[in-house]
């Protein structure tokens, strides 16, 4: 991981004076340290971004995570307070994926869906922490009915999206790409792509753009934040200031997404 540095920035529209903001590493450099030990002629220019994916572990564009990486890197500081706002919160979300023999980057999943929100709410009627639609939620275990709506208890949304990811992360023989892809765009959308482009690289996969940047900003998001230290050193709760009008806007802006949820066919409830 590089690890940028501070500088003045007067030109930024929400600067203030004498206030230091984060520069983001070069992107030169990140994306030589992304391309690994892969030959570095798949960089030339000649070479098509579906080359580059091909020959990463994850089948994934280096150019599209590295754009994100850039656009999210100033924002580090707020996005790590907004975790450590919620430090039982967070700590469930850890034990329970390892609970579940789950990656403990899918802890990043919030801050994608909602912005980490428990109160967040879709146009498309996704609600709470991890942005769960009704059908969803109940095919989970969760009451949603007039009454109660327990996609906005931080507890109980936990435990039903730590199910659901359990559900992909097995229906998707553990590919953390295809697994982000369904959670985004709905497991219905993504089984028919893989039944009609079978054995075809994650990036060249004819799902929608949005669900190709979800996933890519994933990998931008991982490998952004510690994910030891989201884990092991959240201050207390009460030492996080509230989020301001302008901070809000700008997480909003960050983890925008578009409701293209299909999940059509859902399988019956399975025991996990």
């Amino acid at each position: 991981m590089f690890h940028g540095i501070t500088s003045d920035s007067p030109n930024r529209p929400d600067a203030a004076p004498g206030k230091r903001w984060l520069r983001a590493p070069s992107k030169l450099a990140r994306i030589l340290m992304l391309a690994g030990s892969f030959s570095l002629a798949l960089l030339q220019p000649t070479v098509s971004v579906a080359a580059i994916a091909n020959s990463t572990a994850e089948q994934l564009s280096i150019l599209q995570i590295e754009d994100h990486y850039q656009a999210l890197y100033p924002h580090k500081q707020l996005i790590e307070q907004q975790y450590q706002r919620y430090p039982r919160q967070v700590a469930q979300i850890f034990h329970l994926l390892k609970q579940h023999h789950l990656p403990a980057e899918l802890a990043l999943i919030p801050m994608m869906e909602s912005s980490f929100n428990p109160q967040a709410v879709s146009p498309a009627g996704a609600g709470g922490l991890w942005q769960l639609m009704p059908a969803t939620a109940q095919r989970f275990g969760l009451t949603v009915n007039d009454q109660t709506d327990e996609r906005f208890d931080l507890a109980r949304s936990t435990e039903a999206a730590v199910r659901y990811l359990a559900f992909l992360y097995q229906k998707f023989d553990r590919n953390l790409p295809l697994i982000l892809a369904a959670y985004n765009a709905g497991e219905g959308r993504v089984q028919r792509t893989l039944a009609k482009q079978p054995d075809t690289p994650f990036s060249a996969l004819e799902l929608p753009q949005e669900t190709l940047s979800y996933v890519h900003k994933f990998y931008a998001l991982k490998d952004l934040l510690s994910l030891a230290s989201l884990a092991e050193h959240s201050p207390a709760a009460e030492s996080i200031r509230p989020l301001n009008a302008r901070q809000k806007q700008q997480l909003a802006a960050l983890f925008a997404r578009r409701e293209i949820i299909d999940m059509s066919p859902i399988a019956p409830l399975i025991a996990l």
